[in-house]
């Protein structure tokens, strides 16, 4: 069972990351610091423990 901040918090990232990617096919000179926001914000909510997987393998992965 995911609270309601996890879920508001998982789509927002999921919003971000589609549009960054957008962003770079399409080559957009803003797309890079855009990507960079991304991956910050990826690294702050795995570190605050959002992004916890009951699959023990995936840790490794995200830490990569």
């Amino acid at each position: 069972m995911l609270s309601q901040g996890t879920v508001v918090l998982r789509i927002g990232f999921i919003i971000l990351s589609l549009t960054s990617f957008g962003l770079l096919m399409e080559n957009r000179p803003k797309a890079g610091i855009l990507e960079i926001i991304r991956c910050i914000v990826f690294i702050g909510v795995y570190k605050l423990g959002y992004l916890r997987s009951q699959f023990s393998s995936l840790g490794y992965a995200y830490e990569v």
